[in-house]
Parts: structure tokens; sequence; C-alpha cells
């Protein structure tokens, strides 16, 4: 399964923007990356992810909790700097995106793309659906928000 990921992983990679790789495929290309395969702090559970947007503590089996990423961008610095965020199929995720400048968001494997005005904090909810290692990113200048490893 781990190898699955890293194909996936180097896939995408290789690929760039417009690149999603679900996680079974196989990528001919062996590109060399030093990219960061830790977590961000909120790809641990769910059970503590530190920014979440819900205020109960009770999980309820209706809904899913939402787990919320809190990411900002100054010129051409990601904070936090952009790490990989596991999400289960079926669980859903809300960016919150706030950007220095005018410029467009693009969420591949999940085809979101959303404009985003200068300071001005953009909103976007994904559920995890087709298994595979995604990205979300900025596109002036092209910068990597995260990547998303849907299991």
């Amino acid at each position: 399964m781990r190898t699955a990921a890293v194909l996936g992983a180097v896939a995408v990679l290789a690929a760039g923007c417009g690149g999603a790789a679900p996680a079974g495929s196989a990528s001919s290309s062996s590109t060399s990356s030093s990219s960061s395969s830790s977590s961000t702090s909120s790809s641990s559970s769910s059970s503590s992810s530190g920014s979440s947007a819900s205020g109960s503590s009770s999980s309820s089996s209706a809904t899913p909790a939402v787990r919320t990423l809190r990411i900002s961008v100054t010129g051409k610095r990601v904070s936090p700097p952009p790490g990989r965020v596991e999400l289960d199929q079926g669980e859903r995720l809300r960016l919150v995106i706030t950007v220095d400048h005018d410029d467009e968001i693009h969420v591949h494997g999940f085809e979101v793309e959303k404009k985003v005005t200068a300071g001005q904090p953009v909103t976007i909810d994904l559920t995890g659906a087709e298994a595979g290692l995604y990205e979300a990113e900025t596109h002036h200048p092209e910068l990597r928000l995260l990547q998303l490893l849907v299991r």
C-alpha cells in the first residue's frame, strides 16, 4: 500500500499542474524529489486535529466531523509549509485560504477552481472520494499549498 502511495506521489510530482494520479497507478518516470513527506499538523487523526471548526465534542453518527485547515500565502511563502494531508474516503476537509494578492486556487482531483481576492479568505469544502494523491495550488504564481492523499 505504501508503494502505491509513493508511486502516486511520483506521478503527481512528474505531472505538475493538472496531474492527479490514482493510488494504484504506476508512473514510468523516476523523478527524484526532495518533497516533504511529513504530514502537516492537521493530518493526524480527526480526534485531535487542533483547528476544527466544530464546537461539539461528541461524535455524531449522522454527520462526519469536518477537519479545518487554514492556509495563508504571503508573496511566495505558504504557511504552514506545504505538506501532505491524509484523507479517508468519505472524510470531509475544509480549506480556509487567504492570499495577499488576487489569484485562483485549484484543487486537482476534486475539480475545484476558485478565484480569491487579496486579503479575503476563501473556503473550499472537500470530501475524499477516489483514492489517489492530489495537489492544491495557486496559479499566479504557481505555488503548491498542500498534497491530499485520499485512502
